[in-house]
């Protein structure tokens, strides 16, 4: 078992994605937008709960026809963060494993992990402006 996992890592490692700016690129800046979006909602809501601290449950959810339509606690707002890191993780890792065979699948995958860092980071600045 740890023999295939030293493999993997050795695929990883070696792959020629590494020399793709593109690909590079697109993760990178992925990164960055995931780093901002922990930040800006650590800290966006570390004030908002502040403000009322016996106020525990935010509006996390915002529907056109119903209005807020979901509330929960404040931390459950790093869901999308969270979810952005899984995101990027898995993207990058098939990214890397599948260039080798088809460079073009690899774009897409770095393409669509920094477009739902994109989508991920405008979902939680209206989080925040919900909570204002």
């Amino acid at each position: 078992m740890l023999f295939h996992f030293y493999r993997f890592g050795e695929t990883l490692k070696n792959s020629p994605a590494r020399r793709n700016r593109f690909i590079i690129l697109a993760l990178i800046i992925s990164g960055l937008i995931n780093i901002a979006l922990w930040l800006f909602l650590f800290f966006e809501l570390k004030f908002i709960v502040a403000q009322n601290p016996e106020y525990a449950t935010i509006p996390l959810h915002y529907n056109v026809f119903f209005g807020i339509d979901q509330f929960g606690k404040w931390y459950k707002a790093f869901t999308l963060p969270a979810t952005g890191t899984i995101i990027i993780l898995v993207n990058s890792i098939i990214s890397f494993m599948v260039y080798s065979k088809k460079a073009l699948i690899s774009y897409f995958f770095s393409a669509a992990s920094l477009l739902s860092q994109i989508l991920l980071a405008i979902g939680g600045l209206l989080i925040v402006l919900l909570n204002l």
